[in-house]
């Protein structure tokens, strides 16, 4: 295994992540005329990669905003207004029969996803609610969300979790029997696809983060895609304070825009996203492949047809079976210079912010487990087929080992 941290950054054998960008020589001569014209911000590039980034997805609107976690906060924090000035054009989808405006003020979340999704949701002045996840899948379950609506919710909050599609059909039912909108947590999304369609159209809106993990790099960044011209345009509005290009503010805003350097970065590393998506596929087959039947080692299920983006592989671990646990083997790979993560450990339902929304009388299972046993193995750049396989040879040595001192 050849990979090495750069000098001054670490000494991991194989680091966790390392951006997947274009090299400077591909970037560089549109930063320098971003700088030389003084349009470091709102210029034309946002606007190409907005276009560009629409294609991709097939939504009918596409808004750049500073990070995923504004552009939830954005939508959200619209819900209220939108349940009172759809355009009789609007699509189906975009329907919202019911907001905070009437009293509903719960949106329906699952507790397995990164904290980012209840924060934007506690910011808007809303409440989240959270149910458990399939275990296949690690996507939310419909059936559980299905289960907790009622009069006060607002509306339905899924995930591509790891890049695995949420069952958009199942929940879009959901969510139009209920008169709710559907968001959905794209993170994770870009090189997802479902259904044979790239993710992104389907829903009132689907905000993609651009940030250093992703297959798409603006550095920093995101995306709100959607269909509804009208929550668009409040997007669009609100990352600009509110301002309606007056000075005049009908509702109060954010600085969420994004910098012109980040979009320029972000069209380059768009049009690489075949080639990065097929590399982390590669890899992650690789892992698989390398880690099949390993005593204890659980993989996460794509739906039969879809194609998860492997922004995340994560392996689970069942101590009894595998002779180590989950934070033992985590350890003992560390000793070997590979760095790995625990996701999402603590669950949002477990952690202290969010405390007042913890489901009273009413367990989650396959969350508490997936939180207590997953391992994220390292993902980007630097991790080829190859460097799959080598890894997955030490998490095998390492079962092993430990395996037979635990037996022992």
């Amino acid at each position: 295994m050849t990979t090495t941290q750069p000098a001054g950054i670490g000494t991991w054998r194989v680091p966790f992540v390392r951006p997947d960008v274009p090299v400077f020589a591909e970037v560089g001569p549109a930063m320098a005329a971003a700088v030389a014209s003084g349009a470091l911000t709102k210029g034309g590039h946002l606007q190409a990669f907005e276009t560009e980034a629409r294609g991709v997805c097939g939504s009918a609107e596409m808004v750049g905003v500073s990070s995923c976690t504004i552009g939830l906060m954005l939508v959200l924090e619209a819900l209220s207004a939108l349940a009172t000035s759809h355009r009789s054009g609007c699509p189906p989808a975009c329907t919202v029969a019911g907001a905070p405006a009437d009293g509903r003020d719960e949106v329906i979340v699952p507790s397995f996803i990164f904290l980012a999704a209840p924060a934007a949701i506690v910011w808007a002045g809303l409440k989240p609610v959270f149910v458990d996840v399939d275990p296949f899948s690690f996507t939310v379950d419909s059936e559980a969300v299905e289960a907790a609506i009622g009069p006060r919710t607002a509306a339905i909050l899924a995930c591509h979790t790891f890049g695995c599609p949420c069952d958009m059909p199942a929940l879009a039912a959901i969510a139009d029997r209920a008169g709710v909108p559907l968001v959905v947590d794209a993170a994770h999304g870009f090189g997802t696809i479902q259904q044979g369609r790239h993710v992104g159209a389907a829903g009132l809106a689907q905000v993609f983060s651009l940030s250093p993990t992703k297959l798409v790099v603006a550095g920093e960044g995101g995306l709100v895609a959607t269909s509804c011209p009208c929550l668009a345009e409040m997007v669009r509005v609100g990352r600009e304070y509110g301002n309606d290009g007056m000075y005049g503010c009908d509702r109060p805003g954010l600085n969420a825009r994004m910098p012109e350097m980040s979009a320029i970065l972000a069209r380059a590393s768009l049009a690489r996203l075949p080639e990065v998506a097929a590399r982390r596929r590669e890899a992650a087959a690789a892992y698989r492949e390398a880690l099949e039947g390993a005593p204890g080692i659980g993989f996460q299920r794509v739906p039969h047809g879809d194609e998860s983006s492997w922004k995340d592989f994560c392996i689970s671990v069942d101590p009894q079976s595998a002779g180590i646990s989950r934070d033992a083997l985590r350890s003992a790979l560390a000793d070997r210079g590979i760095d790995t993560r625990a996701y999402y450990s603590p669950a949002c339902h477990q952690m202290r912010a969010f405390a007042p929304f913890r489901p009273a009388g009413r367990s989650l299972p396959v969350t508490d487990r997936l939180a207590a046993s997953l391992v994220a193995l390292p993902m980007g750049a630097h991790v080829s087929a190859d460097v799959a396989r080598a890894v997955a040879d030490e998490i095998r040595e390492c079962l092993s080992v430990e395996g037979r001192w635990a037996r022992a």
